[in-house]
């Protein structure tokens, strides 16, 4: 098994993919996506809030999704109204 860990305070992405990611980290509005996992809510929240504190980004909404299914078209559309970046998910 292969883990691949992120650092989202790294200085340039390797890959950006979307609309040209962002700029900088501080001052960003992440949104938390979270798919119906145990702790999935308090594990990407505090992550969050570790990132505000530290980086000044501001957590703006946090949405669920069903495990089994995809996020719907409205809930997609609320993260892009209100967010710069999302927190998606976690695992078991």
């Amino acid at each position: 098994m292969r883990l691949q860990i992120v650092n989202p305070t790294a200085p340039e992405p390797g890959l950006v993919v979307g609309s040209g990611g962002l700029s900088r980290l501080s001052g960003s509005r992440v949104g938390v996506l979270e798919n119906g996992k145990q702790h999935a809510e308090l594990l990407l929240t505090t992550v969050a809030g570790l990132l505000g504190s530290e980086h000044g980004v501001e957590l703006v909404t946090v949405t669920h999704k069903s495990v089994a299914a995809p996020a719907s078209p409205e809930v997609i559309d609320e993260l892009v109204g209100l967010a710069d970046w999302v927190l998606v998910g976690s695992a078991d």
